[in-house]
């Protein structure tokens, strides 16, 4: 007897196949120290604010403003970035007279919950309009039972892989890109005895939708496209 595969559970199959990469790569490679990841954040934000001094200077070529000019507008964002640093260390001054130190915990507290309710609302709401695109997607391809048979055994094989090499220890970060490489590579080739290059494309482009998030989508494109590099 065949088995058919409902719409809810062909969605998270496809979910999974596509979002298989990024939770591989949000795993904390071995042997990174806090310091590590500190000097890592350093290096992020040196890189951002290079960014920006240059994507400033830009701006200001495209407006035609001379030299002097941009040394007063640096100069005056200076003094406001000052400025603002003195405000908020005022500010934390004025909030340590009027809290005590049980109310300024309870309040951390309260604002940490807060936080982690709209990024689960947030979330939730991301997985809701991923798996609408997806079950739409799925009908119009109007699959055979068989096909989506094996979309769910797919799926069982991608998380039960996902979970054992999250759990695996490897000796270098090489080594452990060479895995998930691997099965990244398995799972395609499974996929394409099942999907055509037109539907494995449109899967793609469908991950790459705005809705869920922003760069979900360049880091899934980035991690082969589905069909290889």
């Amino acid at each position: 007897m065949k088995i058919t595969l409902t719409r809810k559970l062909l969605a998270p199959a496809l979910l999974a196949v596509a979002i298989a990469p990024m939770a591989l790569s949000a795993t904390a490679a071995p042997g990174k120290s806090e310091g590590d990841w500190a000097e890592k954040r350093q290096q992020w934000h040196q890189a951002h604010a290079e960014r920006k001094a240059e994507q400033r200077q830009a701006l200001f070529e495209r407006a035609g403003i001379d030299e002097a000019t941009r040394e007063a507008l640096d100069e005056a964002r200076s003094e406001h970035r000052d400025a603002m640093r003195q405000l908020h260390e005022q500010h934390r001054e004025r909030l340590a007279e009027i809290l005590d130190d049980d109310q300024r915990a309870a309040l951390e507290e309260a604002r940490r919950e807060q936080r982690e309710e709209r990024r689960s609302e947030m979330m939730e709401q991301r997985r809701t309009s991923m798996q609408e695109r997806l079950e739409a997607l799925v009908d119009d391809w109007g699959l055979s039972d068989e096909e989506r048979e094996a979309l769910r055994e797919t799926r069982e094989a991608i998380y039960s892989d996902m979970a054992e090499l999250r759990g695996r220890d490897f000796d270098s970060r090489s080594e452990r890109r060479d895995a998930m490489l691997e099965m990244r590579d398995r799972h395609q080739a499974a996929l394409a005895e099942i999907l055509s290059d037109e539907q494995l494309e449109e899967l793609r482009e469908t991950m790459m939708q705005r809705g869920y998030g922003k760069g979900h989508g360049k880091a899934y494109r980035g991690h082969g496209e589905m069909r290889g590099n």
